[in-house]
């Protein structure tokens, strides 16, 4: 009878001696919680492990997590060149090595006789690691500098493959992809159940517990099942600290990060055939802000935790010297690049980075529609926006327009701006920028019933 997959895990790590735990480049905070987690089961069980994501370096909202500072940004020496001198003839009586600019002299003195060339032999040590770990990882290659310089290492060792994406390639010995789990956390978290009987310290408990919170959205999306709470709960009951994940987590924006939210909530347009809402952002925009290019995934998980009816996000936006630039993303398509395949994107599976270095921000925005809707296999043509729908605030020239049924829930309110009256519509904005703390702390709030339910659990 074949062993459970975790059973499997289990005794492989127990076979080895030195193992690689690593992630995709593209890295979540559930791939990092949850390769820390392993390395941690990994070392209780007397061997060795060593963390890497090529050029990691730890985003401010995960700085708080047990052990961050161990994951480094490359691979190691992996393997010794090997010098053998056969001394069953001859003795050993000296030994010693002299550099000669760019050459190595490696000089013995035999106790007797002579050394011949024959005696010498050279080779390649094994690698330095006998065991690798994947987490969260859709393929070898998203994995970057790692495999793409060290492929030899991926193919001649054992892989263990934990991951619960649907794209997910089935790469290793064992594949540990369950894609009914919200995260790879929740994996893990069965990996440690097997390993210690469901024994849990509090740091590794904190750090599974912030890949399903990280993962679902704190625990907002559609995926969240019963067997993921009670999870949570048992996370919780052995020391999990929640508060100190929620905080780090979703109250660590910027001001500049809410601020540029909240532009893109005045402007944002929903197409319902496609489910994609999407906003655009000018110039202006990040200088009346603060913010720059490096707060828009922030502000695209912000938009996907306050309309999650919108299937696809994006955001597209003038970048300073580079044109027009867009960033998409989804959780109902497991392949943000897919959705926009002919417009060359980069990125990763879960965000697509197109730029369009010729064009307008309006043309551009046609140009990602037009594609997302062709390889939706949608009629071509321009976006629906339905007139009762509550994320159609749609941007017509310099201003906005708001329409929604009366039985809608209202969408948050906006002052209407004039299209003649660009200033105007510069000194609405605030209205909607100081409603973003607020609005951030009550959607924190509603997790508060999971909190009472993992304490009466």
């Amino acid at each position: 009878m074949a062993l459970q997959t975790e059973k499997q895990i289990i005794d492989a790590i127990g076979k080895g001696d030195h193992v690689l735990v690593t992630f995709r480049k593209e890295w979540t905070a559930d791939a990092v919680a949850s390769a820390l987690a392993l390395a941690r089961l990994i070392e209780a069980r007397g061997k060795k492990a060593d963390v890497v994501c090529d050029g990691f370096t730890p985003a401010k909202q995960i700085s708080f997590l047990p052990d961050i500072d161990r994951i480094t940004p490359e691979l190691g020496k992996l393997r010794k060149f090997v010098i053998s001198l056969d001394v069953t003839k001859n003795e050993v009586d000296e030994m010693t090595y002299v550099m000669n600019d760019d050459r190595l002299d490696i000089l013995v003195t035999p106790k007797s006789g002579l050394y011949q060339e024959a005696d010498v032999s050279t080779r390649s040590s094994a690698f330095k690691y006998d065991l690798i770990v994947t987490v969260d990882t859709p393929d070898l290659g998203a994995l970057g500098k790692p495999f793409a310089d060290h492929p030899e290492l991926f193919y001649d060792t054992p892989i263990i493959n934990v991951d619960h994406g649907a794209h997910n390639e089935n790469f290793g010995n064992i594949n540990a992809v369950d894609i009914t789990a919200t995260s790879a956390a929740e994996l893990v978290h069965r990996i440690l159940r097997e390993a210690n009987g469901g024994l849990l310290a509090e740091d590794t408990a904190t750090l599974l517990l912030t890949g399903i919170i990280s993962k679902t959205k704190s625990f907002r999306s559609a995926n969240v099942t019963p067997k993921t709470l009670d999870i949570a709960a048992e996370l919780v009951a052995a020391g999990a600290r929640r508060e100190e994940i929620v905080q780090n987590l979703y109250k660590t924006r910027s001001l500049a990060t809410l601020k540029l939210w909240g532009r893109a909530l005045a402007r944002i347009q929903h197409d319902r055939e496609t489910g994609m809402a999407w906003a655009l952002l000018t110039r202006d925009d990040f200088v009346h802000s603060g913010a720059d290019e490096l707060c828009l995934p922030d502000v695209i998980d912000e938009l996907m935790v306050t309309a999650p009816e919108a299937e696809i996000v994006g955001l597209i936006y003038e970048q300073d010297g580079a044109g027009i630039c867009a960033l998409v993303s989804s959780e109902r398509h497991a392949d943000a690049l897919g959705l926009v395949p002919d417009l060359r994107p980069k990125g990763s599976r879960s965000m697509a980075r197109v730029c369009f270095p010729n064009q307008k921000i309006g043309e551009a925005e046609q140009a990602v529609l037009q594609s997302i809707r062709k390889s939706l296999g949608k009629v071509a043509g321009g976006p629906r926006l339905e007139k009762h729908d509550p994320l159609s605030l749609k941007l017509q020239g310099a201003g906005s327009t708001t329409a929604r049924s009366a039985s809608a829930p209202p969408p948050l309110k906006l002052r209407r701006t004039s299209e003649a009256s660009t200033d105007r519509q510069q000194d609405n904005i605030p209205v909607m920028e100081n409603s973003i703390a607020s609005l951030v702390e009550k959607r924190d709030d509603k997790a508060a019933p999971l909190a009472k339910l993992v304490k009466n659990k």
